[in-house]
């Protein structure tokens, strides 16, 4: 059988293409170059509305329900904020993403491979969607990538012997980037600390940079317990592309690999969950132009505010200035998160609030 839509990549924003587009009677071929479960170096952090797109296809998946986020600046300064659209999720990838490729297995009308990687000589169809990554190889043939000025990096794991807030995702703000903390449950936490790339130390292994960044914190003060690794540190970047257009003759991008805002506001998963969601809808309904104009508007919100997070975020004085306002201001706070995840238009929050945030 010929497929419809081959989907080069397995991963969060693939398999749900394939599935939603098997669900719409098309036929697709799932290919996945590694094999499930494997770690994958990310925040794992659902915003609501990611969540809530999972529950409208039928997907329960049991990972750590959260309330909302907390901001700490460098000179220990806090805010917090309830999501202003219900609860968030922290999810293991090596569990979710392995979730998500069965399910799509399990989809009539899709045939799912591990272990095959995508080769377009071998594997035929009207449609190609590229869901393999940041780095995917589909970027340079039509689809121009935009990196931001300042190049950043991400590393991630999982730890033992730290204790994080289990209802809140807590952003913790230091000189050379941010440290992400997130419940995952059964006494493990993820941790994944974001840098300006000149700030990474060079002959150090990705392991100590992290152990060096969590002990220099003190906002972890009494908080840390002969930390051990649970998972290997990854690293992903450059973070923060921005990929234009989404659709180059027959082919489409989706999740990383159309373009994804820095990871400083924790919209990934969600984007790559939404884009994939309206990638397979456009093609279902022969009108691929439909995806082109949804995927400009998916995300923006999105990247407005990591825009602003990361101007303020440079400069320690100002980022206690702008945690401290935020605190005495959670109407803000809980604006910006509604921004990001497009439940809020960006005119909510105006450029008089955010000015006021740094004075």
């Amino acid at each position: 059988m010929t497929p419809d839509v081959v989907v080069a990549g397995g991963g969060v924003a693939g398999s749900i293409a394939a599935r939603e587009l098997g669900r719409l009677g098309v036929r697709v071929l799932l290919l996945e170059k590694g094999t499930h479960p494997r770690p994958k170096p990310c925040g794992e952090g659902l915003l609501p509305h990611g969540v809530a797109a999972l529950a409208e296809m039928g997907l329960e998946f049991p990972g750590h329900p959260v309330r909302g986020v907390r901001y700490v600046s460098p000179g220990g300064v806090v805010a917090e904020a309830d999501f202003p659209a219900g609860r968030g999720m922290v999810v293991r990838r090596d569990r979710f993403d392995a979730f998500l490729f069965d399910a799509a297995a399990e989809t009539p009308n899709v045939t799912a491979r591990c272990g095959t990687p995508y080769d377009p000589s071998l594997f035929r169809a009207a449609w190609v969607i590229g869901a393999d990554g940041l780095h995917s190889r589909f970027h340079g043939a039509g689809f121009r990538v935009s990196r931001p000025r300042v190049e950043r990096m991400g590393l991630s794991s999982h730890v033992t012997g730290l204790d994080v807030d289990p209802e809140r995702v807590e952003v913790l703000f230091h000189a050379a980037g941010e440290v992400y903390l997130a419940p995952t449950g059964d006494g493990e936490a993820l941790v994944a600390c974001l840098y300006r790339r000149d700030a990474l130390p060079s002959g150090v292994s990705n392991a100590d940079r992290v152990l060096t960044t969590l002990r220099s914190l003190g906002a972890l003060e009494g908080r840390r317990h002969a930390l051990s690794f649970t998972t290997p540190v990854l690293g992903a970047g450059p973070l923060g592309a921005f990929v234009s257009p989404a659709t180059s003759g027959r082919t489409i991008l989706v999740g990383d690999a159309s373009g994804a805002p820095d990871p400083v506001v924790g919209e990934g998963m969600s984007l790559a969950i939404l884009s994939a969601r309206a990638a397979a809808a456009a093609i279902g309904a022969g009108r691929p132009e439909d995806y082109e104009k949804e995927r400009k508007h998916l995300g923006a919100g999105a990247r407005w505010v990591a825009g602003w997070i990361l101007r303020g975020s440079r400069h320690p004085r100002i980022a206690d200035r702008v945690v401290a306002s935020l605190g005495r201001r959670p109407e803000i706070f809980t604006a910006l998160l509604g921004v990001v995840s497009g439940d809020r238009p960006k005119s909510d929050v105006t450029l008089a609030d955010l000015l006021r945030l740094a004075a």
